[in-house]
């Protein structure tokens, strides 16, 4: 350890300076701070977009299921045993060609039947035929006698009684003829139908049979086949919501889209829009059919389609983003208690077609009434006085006295999460 008192002197020196400096550092750094804070010019910062000119299309989103044009369900109307199945999936079938057989055995056992009943009836016919000539005879003798006072009024009263009766047994068996002939004419149609033949020429989609199957059509015809008449056109049957089926009209241009083939859009137009209503879950719809071209067989049929309508198109006008629609001053938020006077001539039509935007003039918005256009979900048309393309409105608004005072709580303000403007809802 030193015993020089100077050197001891010089190192209390040292250190004084250095603690000088530190503190006139950090003196000259607060007040090039609160400089700066002061020097900021805070105060709303807007955010703002351009208006656009351009077209605007708007569209109706929907879905439902791919099916052909002309589809048929091809079933049997007699009950029995699948003898032969002529056809698989993905046949090409002409109309009349022979798809199934079902075993015609016990309905040739009826057709006999029938028939031997039909040959029965006419013997008795021809039996009774035979007992009215005699009848008539009988009758005209006794009236002839009666005529030379011979026999007597008895004898012509029995002989006119026994041609009636010849007479009607002659109807009744004739009638009994009738009903056996209608036998057997179903008989034979029931022979007839169980070879199942194609009604369409076109192609099979669904087979649900096999051979040695039974089937049993005692309360309805049984689905054998599912034919479809022509795969290169189809149609998507869609429900349409009710608050958008007014704006569909036959002939409008429409596209699908399946997941089989993601990225590609199949052109189609509406060709029918339903008066009948299909109601779920309490939701109220309107079925529309989606004709749609498949020449390369590309679509099948049951797959889910979704479908975008093109409902209306206007070109070339003015255009503005949803946001500056739906964006309020904080300043005019903060008066919502207050109620605007009411335009006794505007009915609710007119006040549904007119929005608001804000112009950023001088860095202020100005409030610029507007009619309302179409809508394409992201920018909607508008038309309004002093309304030109590129002219900005405001979308937002940043706070950015309330964003410094309380940084940990504000948000970046390019991203406006301390926003001070208020939306309106759309």
């Amino acid at each position: 350890m030193s015993n020089d008192p100077f050197a001891e002197l010089g190192k209390k020196k040292s250190r004084a300076w250095i603690a000088w400096v530190v503190i006139g550092l950090v003196a000259v750094g607060g007040g090039v701070a609160w400089f700066k804070k002061k020097s900021r010019p805070l105060g709303m910062r807007y955010l703002s977009a351009h208006i656009s000119r351009g077209d605007i299309t708007e569209v109706i989103e929907t879905s439902g299921n791919v099916q052909p044009v002309v589809q048929v369900t091809v079933g049997s109307q007699v009950s029995g045993r699948i003898a032969r199945v002529l056809v698989d999936f993905n046949d090409r079938v002409t109309r009349g060609q022979l798809l199934a057989e079902i075993d015609p055995t016990p309905l040739r056992a009826a057709v006999a039947q029938a028939r031997a009943a039909v040959a029965s009836s006419e013997a008795q016919l021809a039996r009774a035929r035979v007992n009215a000539r005699v009848a008539r005879v009988n009758f005209d003798r006794a009236t002839a006698l009666r005529a030379q006072n011979l026999n007597a009024v008895a004898d012509v009263d029995t002989s006119r009684g026994q041609l009636d009766l010849a007479n009607a047994d002659l109807a009744v068996i004739s009638a009994d003829i009738a009903r056996q002939r209608a036998s057997l004419t179903t008989a034979e149609t029931n022979l007839n139908n169980t070879r199942i033949v194609s009604p369409i020429d076109g192609v099979v989609i669904t087979r649900s049979i096999d051979e040695g199957q039974t089937v049993a059509a005692s309360f309805q015809a049984p689905t054998l086949f599912v034919l479809a008449a022509d795969l290169t056109q189809m149609r998507v049957v869609a429900n349409v919501d009710e608050s958008d089926v007014s704006k569909l009209r036959e002939h409008q241009v429409a596209l699908a889209r399946v997941d089989a083939f993601p990225g590609r859009n199949f052109r189609g137009e509406v060709t029918e829009v339903r008066f009948g209503s299909v109601v779920t879950s309490g939701v109220v719809t309107y079925p529309a059919v989606i004709t749609v071209a498949n020449p390369q067989l590309e679509l099948r049929p049951g797959m889910t389609a979704t479908v975008t309508v093109v409902a209306n198109r206007h070109q070339a006008v003015l255009r503005v983003p949803n946001a500056a629609l739906r964006y309020t001053p904080a300043e005019v938020s903060a008066q919502q208690g207050v109620a605007e006077p009411q335009d006794p001539l505007r009915t609710p039509e007119h006040a549904a077609r007119r929005g608001t935007v804000y112009v950023l003039e001088n860095n202020r918005p100005r409030r610029v009434e507007v009619e309302l256009g179409l809508a394409d979900g992201t920018r909607t048309e508008v038309t309004g006085p002093g309304l030109r393309e590129g002219l900005d409105v405001v979308t937002d608004e940043i706070d950015q006295d309330r964003a410094a005072s309380s940084p940990a709580r504000g948000g970046s303000p390019g991203m406006g999460g301390s926003g001070g403007g208020r939306r309106r809802g759309m």
